[in-house]
């Protein structure tokens, strides 16, 4: 059986990406679609992101690549 891939997101690349855009958390977490609280723990690293986040970071914010932002990892 295969095993699952994580989502992980590159949390020092997105904190540093929001500083310089000077969003905030609150703010980001609104143009993706999710809740300020599930950004938070996505940042602790306290939670990997979900499909949603995914597609609301891709979408919302043009000048951002998957790549960029995010990795896949085998330990899931």
């Amino acid at each position: 059986m295969e095993r699952a891939k994580a989502i992980l997101v590159d949390v020092d690349f997105l904190q540093t990406y929001l500083e310089n855009k000077g969003i905030s958390q609150c703010q980001f977490a609104e143009e993706v679609g999710v809740a300020q609280s599930t950004v938070n723990r996505i940042m602790n690293g306290k939670r990997n992101p979900g499909g949603k986040f995914v597609t609301g970071v891709l979408q919302g914010f043009n000048d951002l690549s998957f790549d960029e932002v995010f990795s896949c990892s085998d330990n899931f």
